[in-house]
């Protein structure tokens, strides 16, 4: 497969703006005028080629090299493609993206896949705080896609959610689903308080532990079929997903009943 690599060329000292360099927007560019791109640099604008080294052709997508903890809206506003990021990740990951895929082989910052619209993101390790929520000031979350993460997650995951799938295998910190209005979130590690506050709808599925939800009511433990459908079709997108249901006789809880909401937590075994 054939990918244009970017590698970082020096440690940087202040932010970098990346958000023009996806495969929509630089496809048809030759590497000169990829060079010669003016980036955002702190209070400063700079060439593109002032940071980085470019190599390869953009066939199958892009491939970032080198600690790009400093860079930010990697994939901003994505509709096809494929990124693939050999390091650590700045906030706004795949910031408003609505369609292509992904992969960040490290830690990510805060607001990864925010307003994500569709598409898939896959984090191999941690990531910060509002994970698929909205954007600051905005009343819509994350409304479509899929954001995989395989270690812990900060506060906020799908503040103000709205559609889509996120699944979290490690931790999870304070206030998960905070104001959810719909979409899917699953956990298969430790959770923090105030799941679900000011949740109106959604789905939010966890590992069976003592939690603290008093805005939320016990509706019984019942046989779920969907647990299973959905399975099925999540293993197509990653095997990290097979059999996350090993049963699936679980407890209800509807909430946040401070707000009249209708909202899910399910409790698997």
């Amino acid at each position: 497969m054939s990918y244009l690599n970017i590698k970082l060329k020096k440690e940087l000292k202040f932010r970098l703006d990346l958000s023009q360099l996806i495969p929509d927007k630089i496809g048809k560019k030759t590497k000169t005028k990829i060079k010669t791109l003016q980036i955002s640099y702190g209070n400063e604008t700079r060439n593109f080629s002032d940071f980085f080294s470019i190599s390869g052709t953009l066939k199958n997508g892009i491939i970032f090299k080198g600690d790009l903890s400093k860079c930010d809206y990697i994939g901003n506003q994505m509709k096809n493609g494929e990124i693939i990021i050999n390091g650590n990740t700045g906030n706004y990951l795949g910031n408003e993206m609505s369609g292509g895929r992904i992969i960040a082989n490290g830690s990510t910052s805060d607001y990864a896949g925010c307003s994500l619209q569709g598409g898939e993101i896959i984090i191999k390790k941690n990531t910060g705080d509002y994970l698929g929520s909205s954007q600051q000031g905005n009343k819509v979350g994350m409304s479509g896609g899929i954001l995989l993460v395989y270690g812990n997650a900060g506060i906020r995951v799908g503040f103000k959610m709205r559609s889509g799938v996120i699944y979290i295998k490690g931790n999870v910190k304070d206030f998960l689903g905070n104001q959810m209005i719909a979409g899917t979130i699953i956990t298969k590690g430790k959770i923090g308080s105030n799941i679900g506050l000011l949740m109106k709808r959604g789905t939010i599925i966890i590992k069976d532990q003592k939690f603290l939800a008093p805005h939320f009511n016990y509706n019984g433990t019942n046989k779920y079929i969907f647990l299973k459908i959905m399975e099925f079709y999540l293993e197509k997108i990653s095997k990290e997903f097979k059999n996350i249901f090993p049963s699936i006789y679980t407890k209800k809880y509807l909430g946040d009943i401070n707000c009249k909401g209708m909202g899910e937590i399910f409790v698997v075994s």
